[in-house]
């Protein structure tokens, strides 16, 4: 267990248990959410993801619901209708928390990263996708 807090330190979230997955995304729709041309991101179970302090606000993209601090606007978390996952913003971690094991969504990379980790086009087939590997 430890806790995120995002960076003028209003909203804090306890995270209960390690992530699923600790991943770059290179989604389209992450890059236009943050403004950045990749996105660190950790998925947990849902039940493992709690507000503990703060307050948020959240907007809707199709069926893709987002949480963000309601006084600095840093992305907390993002989650999908049906899914049991949400998808935290690392980038809110304490210094070395965020481990990442892949890059996803690839095939929407603006930046290319070339580092030892696997690059997929879309995200593993373990996950539900196609698996994948891009070479960079």
């Amino acid at each position: 267990m430890f806790e995120a807090k995002c960076p003028c330190g209003e909203v804090t979230l306890r995270l209960l248990n390690a992530p699923v997955g600790e991943v770059y995304s290179h989604r389209d729709e992450c890059q236009r959410a943050h403004g950045a041309a990749y996105v660190l991101r950790a998925i947990f179970n849902r039940n493992d993801v709690l507000v503990i302090g703060g307050n948020v606000k959240s907007w809707t993209n199709g069926a893709r619901r987002t949480l963000i601090c309601s006084c600095c606007g840093s992305h907390m978390f993002s989650e999908t209708d049906g899914s049991p996952f949400r998808d935290v913003n690392a980038g809110n971690f304490p210094e070395g928390r965020f481990n990442p094991t892949a890059h996803i969504h690839c095939k929407y990379a603006v930046a290319k990263i070339a580092d030892a980790l696997p690059h997929f086009a879309d995200i593993p087939s373990e996950f539900g996708g196609s698996g994948d590997v891009m070479d960079w």
